[in-house]
């Protein structure tokens, strides 16, 4: 309203300077002329207030605009006041980037800004020390032709960030770095690089130290079982009155044989120790038809109804050994847990997206709270029916292991009083 005012004001001067001056010049015979220099001089006027708007704005230092009558002087002024507001929020910006400057500045961790073209766009001072990268020649290439690691390179093509990677770092190859790429804004993404090496370090010292004591563990171990297998009170009467603690020796000795086994397994998934992983072709079904046959042996007088279903013949490609050792810690243990006379139904089934190993039951069940913590190591529902049942505690902590290193999951649902089931999860190979 108070611009059109303005409009409606210039209007209405010019009309009555242009009605006064055409009635002054039909006194004369010249109403038309007149006319035409005062329309000529009123287009000369604002020429001349453009180009001085225009020098203010491109040429002139002054902050100041200049001065003018009527609608020029409304524009100017206008513009001033945006001007002024635009150097306020110029100023405010300003102090906002470099707050961020200087706090990306301290972090420890490395962050970049890049492309979904992989083009760095911005990266701090760790990302220097940690990348190798360099401020005035790395801006602008693609991080991937800087950072060329092969785990990287298939990170990358794989686009899926929701695990982050680790790599040894290009500038010096102790150093062990995190990756974690977040995308953002549809055509960026966040990566951040944090320096793991103390981390992997104690990591690693604690597999070998596992390791270790799982190898030390063994020759005893074998000596004392052995021993206990010869005191056999059929072939030495004088024992019978000790032949209850032998029995429960053996099988104790039997438990931590198991123990030292899963032990010394997780060691070696933990170390990633895949050299075949990824070469050899699983026939499941001819695998799982033994598991099924050991299980049955292994219920004995539980009298357990145990059924293989196969509804697919399509094959795994990984580590035979390990998934074997997968699929049978799931199997065996719905056998150890399940009561008397249950039923356990193994399924080999695929659906588009992926094969899927279902090992159901009709046991006991298992309380909501304890399922998320399942697959931690040496985690018990209840730990003495899990030891008399003859469990490590490690088993599901081998078959979430073995799982992640075929690029599978597992997932579990169980009811109390109605059953359980334990389903793993493996992409469809083409």
């Amino acid at each position: 309203m108070w611009t059109n005012r303005h409009w409606q004001a210039e209007f209405w001067t010019l009309a009555f300077i242009t009605l006064v001056v055409s009635l002054i010049g039909s006194l004369f015979g010249k109403a038309a002329v007149c006319i035409a220099i005062i329309l000529f001089a009123y287009l000369l006027w604002n020429l001349i207030q453009l180009s001085r708007l225009f020098y203010w704005l491109v040429k002139s230092k002054s902050l100041y605009p200049p001065s003018a009558p009527g609608i020029w002087g409304e524009v100017f002024n206008h513009l001033y006041v945006l001007q002024r507001k635009n150097r306020k929020e110029l100023k405010k910006l300003k102090g906002i980037i470099s707050e961020f400057r200087a706090s990306t500045s301290a972090l420890r961790e490395g962050a970049l800004i890049i492309s979904n073209q992989g083009e760095i766009r911005w990266f701090n001072k760790a990302s220097e020390k940690l990348l190798g990268l360099k401020a005035n020649t790395d801006i602008g290439q693609r991080l991937f032709n800087l950072l060329r690691h092969p785990n990287f390179i298939e990170y990358e093509k794989a686009r899926d960030y929701e695990k982050p990677l680790t790599i040894q770092s290009p500038v010096d190859e102790k150093l062990m770095l995190n990756v974690h790429i977040t995308p953002y804004n549809n055509d960026q993404r966040l990566v951040i690089i944090r320096d793991i090496t103390e981390k992997h370090r104690l990591e690693r010292v604690r597999q070998d130290f596992v390791a270790n004591v799982s190898h030390e563990l063994r020759t005893p171990l074998t000596v004392i079982s052995g021993y206990l297998e010869m005191l056999d009170p059929e072939l030495y009467p004088e024992l019978k009155s000790v032949e209850k603690p032998l029995s429960m020796m053996r099988h104790q000795a039997l438990n931590m044989g198991r123990l030292v086994d899963d032990l010394l397994l997780l060691s070696r998934l933990d170390a990633k120790d895949l050299q075949s992983s990824k070469s050899q072709q699983i026939d499941v079904k001819s695998m799982l038809e033994g598991i099924c046959t050991e299980a049955k042996a292994l219920s004995g007088d539980k009298e357990h109804s145990i059924q293989f279903h196969c509804q697919s013949n399509k094959k795994l490609i990984g580590s035979e050994k390990q998934i074997r050792s997968a699929f049978s810690n799931l199997v065996f243990n719905a056998v150890r847990y399940t009561q008397k006379g249950g039923r356990i139904d193994i399924y080999w089934k695929e659906t588009e997206q992926n094969l899927i190993l279902s090992v159901c039951d009709n046991g006991p069940g298992i309380k909501k709270e304890h399922i998320p913590r399942l697959t931690e190591r040496f985690y018990r529902v209840d730990s003495g029916r899990s030891r008399e049942q003859g469990g490590t505690g490690l088993g599901l902590a081998i078959v979430k292991h073995v799982l992640e290193l075929h690029d599978g999951h597992l997932e579990i649902e169980s009811t109390v009083g109605q059953g359980s089931t334990f389903n793993c999860f493996f992409e469809l190979n083409p």
